[in-house]
């Protein structure tokens, strides 16, 4: 699953949240699994100085906004769509100044599904989709916004080094109202744990959120799940 939160020129962070849809065998317990997921998100002793609001899906992402990502990327359904049985938790929405921090887990009832969501979200040739499907969120979710223009989305892949294996994206558009102009970077991340799938946002204006910050709160999660969700 995943939601767009509101659009602003000046707060274009959580942006949408993002999770890996979810895949063993072996009978699972969807309460465990929802608590688990509650206790592994991050919460305000992660991040001092931020302050925490709770997290809001009022805003979920346009059938059509999915359908274009999905046929992108050739598939029929994608990490965007929900996925039946799962258990999912968000933290708090996080903000300071400009800066906004986020993130989700699912627990899928399989680890096929995770490791499913994981493959197509990191295959080579992902970048171009999520230009496309970022570009259609912001249009959709700024259609609000009286006398905002957005550039075009230029979406990179960098390395996380948390677990086994993760991917991240940042995305960097600018946005111009009234003569002036600012530039927004968003960074995805995704990292898949056994049955859990782990999503986190990052917002930031002018620079892309600090590197190191981000790895130590992806792994606070990563570590805070453990083996919980095998």
């Amino acid at each position: 699953m995943a939601a767009t939160r509101k659009l602003s020129l000046v707060v274009l962070a959580s942006l949408l949240g993002l999770v890996a849809c979810g895949g063993s065998t072996k009978k699972v317990d969807p309460a465990a699994d929802l608590a688990l997921a509650k206790q592994a998100v991050l919460v305000a002793a992660d991040l001092p100085g931020y302050t925490g609001t709770p997290h809001s899906s009022s805003d979920d992402i346009p059938a059509s906004v999915k359908k274009t990502f999905a046929d992108c990327m050739k598939v029929p359904t994608t990490i965007f769509d929900d996925t039946p049985g799962a258990q999912k938790a968000d933290s708090p929405d996080f903000a300071k100044g400009e800066a906004q921090i986020s993130n989700s887990i699912e627990i899928d009832p399989k680890q096929s599904d995770i490791d499913d969501g994981f493959k197509q979200i990191s295959k080579p040739g992902t970048e171009p989709c999520l230009q496309k499907f970022f570009e259609a969120a912001i249009t959709t979710g700024a259609s609000g916004t009286q006398g905002v223009t957005f550039g075009n989305a230029a979406v990179t892949r960098f390395d996380v080094g948390v677990g086994k294996k993760s991917v991240a994206y940042t995305l960097k558009i600018s946005a111009s109202a009234g003569g002036n102009t600012a530039l927004f970077y968003i960074d995805l991340v995704f990292v898949p744990r056994d049955r859990a799938g782990l999503e986190f946002d990052f917002f930031n204006l002018g620079t892309p959120t600090d590197r190191t910050l981000l790895k130590s709160l992806v792994q606070k999660v990563y570590d805070r799940v453990g083996d919980g969700a095998k």
